[in-house]
């Protein structure tokens, strides 16, 4: 008897298990089956690599073995060098090219040496002549240790610029590395240039600033280029409390900046931002694209950065030897890289209205979307959208084990159409996969909708 009580406990067991692999499989090929746009962006964000970012950092504050990046040293020619190998290794890119210029009003022998804008582009697949660019700047500069240390040691001086802008460029590297693969399944119909912009800064022997960004718009303006906007990624890390970023826009680019906001709201971005009205500023090269007449916004830790304000206090490190990877808040680094990237990879693949993007990529307009943080602990956030054209239908939203067993009821009543979201708690239950499910219909009736997405609860 033991022994038959035995192996019918063995053989329970492995038929549970069996179907738990079962209930597992169809649920994961329902979820992949039912992937979306926004899923292929959002899975996008989610790889975005904080080792990745904190490598880039390291390497610009240190380029080539020189605590500098100032304009016509060593350490800014190591950085050119850096950031076309880096972008160089990454296989999806259509081209990565060297765009050379002169900076006419610089001392001799200066004003004959070449400076560089490194640009990777990404082709378009269906609109090749119409793009979007996203600028860093690659130099930097020690201006406020003094102007007679400047104009004197400019060419010695220690200027690690890990700020200002090691942490734009990394963001425009790692941004490079996901809009170029094509494993995610996203198709750019426009074009994404990425340009690292040479001579952002103004310097001792020369005049002016913002020089590559300069010849880059022109050219482009030259050439009759389509661009929708462009993006000046420049100081994005200090901020010892807060992950807060601002937006500095002029009136043209109003419209294009709001597209951000609603970007963070819509992946589930949890950073701190300024709205529109935007703060005017032509402190970066977001202004050589205002001078040509495109849209262009720049982002900045705030706007300016050298005053205090809301959830900002004005960095003290910017432009002096101090400015070095120690002072940086990385989350808010990776934050604005996140959000410049699924923003961009929205308007490539031409779902140029971010918030109405529910309508667009939603099958029969009713959407489950996935969960944020996944995986979480012990808390996510769930948001799901009901069709625009329903007058009010019954709506569940339940979570399940991988048995199949309701854990959580979340909604269970009437809703009208519209966006809306949840908060789930799984305090009380044990770490593993979950698996949440929205439904569309009365009780007693065939569903006219249902979606499921995996969530993995990780304490």
């Amino acid at each position: 008897m033991n022994f038959s009580f035995q192996k019918l406990i063995r053989f329970n067991f492995r038929l549970q298990y069996f179907f738990t692999l079962f209930a597992v499989l169809i649920l994961s090929i329902e979820v992949s089956a039912q992937e979306t746009l926004f899923d292929k962006i959002k899975n996008m964000s989610d790889s975005v690599s904080m080792e990745n970012l904190i490598r880039h950092i390291k390497e610009l504050e240190y380029a080539g073995g020189h605590y500098s990046r100032v304009n016509f040293t060593p350490g800014n020619d190591s950085a050119v060098v850096y950031i076309k190998s880096e972008l160089e290794k990454v296989p999806g890119l259509t081209s990565v090219e060297l765009d050379t210029f002169y900076i006419s009003s610089a001392i001799s022998p200066y004003n004959t040496k070449p400076v560089f804008n490194v640009v990777a582009t990404i082709e378009g697949k269906g609109n090749p002549k119409t793009s979007y660019v996203v600028g860093a700047h690659l130099d930097c500069s020690a201006s406020r240790m003094g102007s007679s240390i400047w104009q004197q040691q400019w060419r010695t001086i220690k200027a690690p610029g890990a700020d200002d802008n090691a942490t734009g460029v990394a963001a425009l590297l790692e941004m490079a590395r996901l809009l170029a693969d094509t494993s995610f399944g996203l198709v750019n119909d426009y074009t994404i240039k990425l340009v690292a912009f040479g001579a952002e800064e103004s310097g001792p022997g020369y005049q002016g600033s913002h020089h590559g960004s300069r010849h880059f718009a022109k050219n482009a303006r030259t050439n009759n280029e389509n661009i929708l906007g462009a993006v000046s990624i420049d100081m994005i890390g200090f901020n010892e409390h807060y992950d807060f970023t601002a937006i500095v826009s002029n009136n043209n680019s109003k419209t294009f900046g709001e597209k951000f906001v609603e970007a963070k709201d819509l992946f589930f971005l949890d950073l701190l931002m300024n709205e529109s009205p935007f703060t005017y500023g032509t402190y970066s090269d977001h202004a050589s694209f205002w001078d040509e007449g495109y849209q262009a916004i720049l982002f900045i830790e705030y706007g300016p950065p050298w005053e205090n304000g809301p959830y900002y206090a004005a960095n003290p490190y910017y432009h002096t030897s101090a400015d070095s990877f120690g002072t940086l808040n990385m989350e808010l680094v990776k934050k604005v890289t996140q959000l410049n990237l699924v923003t961009i990879a929205s308007f490539a693949a031409r779902l140029t209205d971010v918030q109405l993007a529910a309508n667009e990529i939603l099958p029969g307009e009713y959407y489950l979307y996935q969960n944020y943080p996944n995986p979480f602990n012990p808390t996510t956030k769930i948001r799901y959208a009901v069709a625009s054209k329903a007058s009010g239908e019954f709506v569940s939203l339940k979570v399940f084990d991988v048995l199949g067993r309701e854990t959580a009821v979340l909604v269970n009543e009437v809703k009208p159409a519209g966006m809306y979201e949840v908060e789930f708690n799984a305090d009380k239950l044990n770490s593993g996969v979950y698996f949440c499910r929205l439904s569309i219909g009365f009780p007693g009736q065939v569903n006219s909708f249902s979606q499921v997405k995996k969530m993995i609860l990780s304490k």
